[in-house]
């Protein structure tokens, strides 16, 4: 009988196991980033850059495939200071990723 208990016990905690195994993966790592540039993004999309025009705009940019469009992200920089502006394709400004990002000079 406690062959059977200590049997449970184990299914039991390789079930919790794979659970917390699949609960890690996620669809953030199977995206592909492209490189381009400021000159290849799409026209609505540098019209959303004119907004920054205090802030110097890296030339490179990415983007990311979304399900239904494109994201791209540029590097500004202000001063010491910078973030990455997320920019969809249709113009709309869908993020700022903010941080640690300043000149080491």
């Amino acid at each position: 009988m406690k062959k059977i208990q200590y049997i449970a016990v184990f299914i039991g905690f390789a079930f919790l196991s794979l659970n917390s195994v699949n609960a890690q993966s996620t669809e953030e790592t199977n995206k592909i980033v492209y490189k381009t540039t400021v000159k290849e993004a799409p026209q609505k999309v540098k019209e959303s850059l004119k907004d920054y025009s205090g802030y110097k705009i890296s030339q490179k940019a990415s983007y990311t495939k979304n399900k239904k469009s494109k994201t791209y992200k540029f590097k500004v920089e202000k001063g010491n200071w910078s973030h990455y502006l997320l920019i969809d394709e249709s113009g709309k400004i869908v993020g700022i990723e903010t941080g640690e990002h300043n000149k080491s000079s």
